[in-house]
């Protein structure tokens, strides 16, 4: 009886990495938490969670269950050792940035060690895409920027044409000093 319990756990467990994969629209980066201690992992969790991610820590086989007929079956590696998962709901750049961050901080020199790649939107990213994700501008920096470059063009605008009445109006001061001076 717990054998089957335990079969239909498993089952659970598969189907709910799927739906978190399909609901991160085939986002996932898989990383090794081993070393970790259970506090610095929740407060990475709860900082991933309001970045729009979520970490899960799970089994090698259930992961490669949940992914099978995605390309990381080309990969097997990656499901070794300790592994978590981190969906990534909303911007993949930004959470990439937190969890890089965190494990620079926990690991030093090893820290680029800890990826083992992942999906971004359902395509293979190696650990160095990963890494490179993670140093991309995020959204809201790249939203600053494009609203720069759209400012500047109607600045320049007003400011052109502030200054065509300033010199209409210091012409005709001049042409009436001299007017008055000269007669």
């Amino acid at each position: 009886m717990s054998e089957r319990k335990s079969l239909q756990r498993k089952k659970e467990l598969v189907a709910s990495y799927r739906e978190r994969y399909d609901r991160a629209n085939r986002t996932v980066i898989l990383f090794n938490f081993q070393g970790i201690d259970a506090f610095p992992l929740s407060q990475l969790r709860a900082e991933i969670k309001s970045l729009g991610g979520e970490i899960v820590v799970g089994r090698n086989t259930l992961f490669y269950r949940a992914f099978e007929d995605t390309p990381l079956v080309d990969h097997r590696e990656i499901f070794t050792g300790p592994t978590a998962a981190l969906f990534v709901y909303e911007d993949v750049v930004s959470v990439t940035k937190k969890l890089m961050e965190f494990l620079k901080e926990t690991f030093q020199d090893d820290y680029r060690d800890r990826i083992k790649g992942g999906l971004v939107s359902g395509k293979y990213v190696s650990p160095e895409d990963v890494l490179a994700i993670s140093q991309l501008p995020g959204r809201e920096e790249l939203i600053a920027k494009l609203l720069g470059v759209l400012k500047a063009p109607v600045a320049n605008l007003v400011f052109t044409l502030k200054a065509v009445p300033q010199k209409l109006v210091l012409t005709l001061k001049a042409i009436e000093e001299q007017k008055s001076q000269g007669g």
